[in-house]
């Protein structure tokens, strides 16, 4: 779609100057004419490059979120604003996100409508908090609580990638070392010993099968390893697959435990932030359900919409969802009862604030041994299958 560069008169008669896109210039006279502008003159503009490919990452957005709450409340225009932090703006990508942003700001849009050309840069739950504020006239405020929140989000992820960091390296090294085992040392380390494999023991014809097995269909297992990965990232790609891998991982004894209070915990962060800033019961359920971290819930909070639009309380809805957590469903039924249901929502998520690290401290105090203990007897098992003939051996020519 062409880039148009256009003059035109807004409803107060004063000049108005921007940059938009549209098939044609009758396309952008009809947009221009519905937001109160009079085309005056527009041209195609060649080798341009919109920024809709770049986006912000998480830095950058904490960033800018900080600094636009600072400037908007001291009153400083938005888009002046915009164009000092996208000056300040270190990576070219997050520049040309925010230069496209004060552009469409110029072209008559909104804050919330600029940035709902950007859906990549900034999440569901960033530009219903806008819209909420814009109706509100706080935005203020609102960007100064986006701003925790997404320190907060920042946390709490950093918290659980950094949890499953020394579990999954340690069952790398235990795949690994399993495999150097069974494919390298053990054939062998048997083959110096004379006799067939009936004159081994058990335990030593045992590991040799699984050996054989594993040194025989290297190809197939590989392929079969890789098949599982492609199917699991596809899966991953669909709502049902998603759905269906995070209800599995809800169910896994402990760990699940952790996901589940891990989202509702997110969940209750975000439906506070949407509800404070005045959005509609709908979108905090949706926008909150949607950014909670597990799909299974995600479509359980989905159900929960449903069931309120025809005309069920909050709490009723989520009293047919088996998988919720108790205590989100208590603070919900207090909040609604009180007419305070954000702030009862925000008590919920620092609940889970100080709760979420403890439990998965537990967890992890309980999963590292669990984990070492079991990679000491498999790899015991082995080295004891190796050493066995030897032991054999030995009594025979004694």
């Amino acid at each position: 779609m062409p880039t148009f560069e256009y003059s035109a008169i807004g409803a107060d008669g004063a000049l108005v100057v921007g940059r938009a896109n549209a098939h044609d210039e009758l396309e952008l006279d009809r947009e221009l004419e519905s937001r109160g502008v009079t085309l005056a003159s527009a041209k195609a503009v060649t080798g341009h490059r919109v920024a809709s490919g770049a986006r912000l990452n998480h830095v950058d957005l904490i960033s800018l979120t900080t600094q636009l709450a600072t400037i908007s409340g001291a009153g400083v225009h938005i888009v002046e604003g915009l164009e000092g932090i996208a000056k300040r703006m270190t990576r070219p990508a997050s520049r040309a996100v925010l230069e496209d942003v004060v552009r469409h700001l110029r072209s008559g849009l909104v804050l919330s409508e600029a940035l709902d050309r950007h859906p990549r840069s900034f999440p569901d739950i960033y530009r219903a908090s806008l819209r909420a504020g814009e109706a509100s006239g706080s935005i203020d405020k609102v960007l100064l609580r986006l701003a925790k929140y997404l320190e907060w989000s920042r946390g709490i992820r950093g918290m659980a990638i950094q949890a499953l960091i020394y579990p999954s390296l340690l069952m790398l090294s235990l795949v690994g070392l399993v495999l150097l085992l069974l494919y390298f040392v053990l054939p062998r380390l048997l083959t110096l010993f004379p006799g067939g494999p009936e004159d081994l023991p058990d335990e030593t014809r045992f590991v040799m099968a699984v050996s054989n097995f594993v040194v025989g269909n290297a190809l197939w297992i590989g392929l079969a390893a890789g098949a599982g990965i492609a199917s699991f990232i596809a899966a991953r790609r669909t709502a049902l697959g998603r759905e269906r891998i995070d209800a599995f991982v809800l169910r896994i004894p402990g760990f699940g435990k952790v996901a589940r209070q891990l989202a509702t915990s997110r969940f209750s962060a975000t439906a506070g932030l949407l509800q404070e800033a005045g959005c509609d019961v709908f979108t905090v359920l949706r926008v909150a359900g949607s950014t909670c971290g597990n799909a299974s819930l995600g479509a359980a909070f989905e159900r929960v919409c449903e069931r309120v639009r025809r005309g069920q309380t909050i709490t009723q809805g989520l009293e047919h969802e088996p998988g919720m957590d108790p205590m989100l469903l208590q603070m919900v039924a207090v909040g609604e009862k009180s007419g305070e249901l954000d702030r009862c929502l925000e008590r919920l998520a620092a609940y889970y604030d100080e709760e979420v690290p403890r439990i998965v401290r537990r967890f992890l105090a309980l999963l590292e041994p669990t984990l070492l203990v079991g990679s000491g007897v498999i790899v015991g098992f082995i080295l004891l299958a190796a050493l066995a003939p030897i032991f054999k051996l030995y009594e025979t020519l004694g």
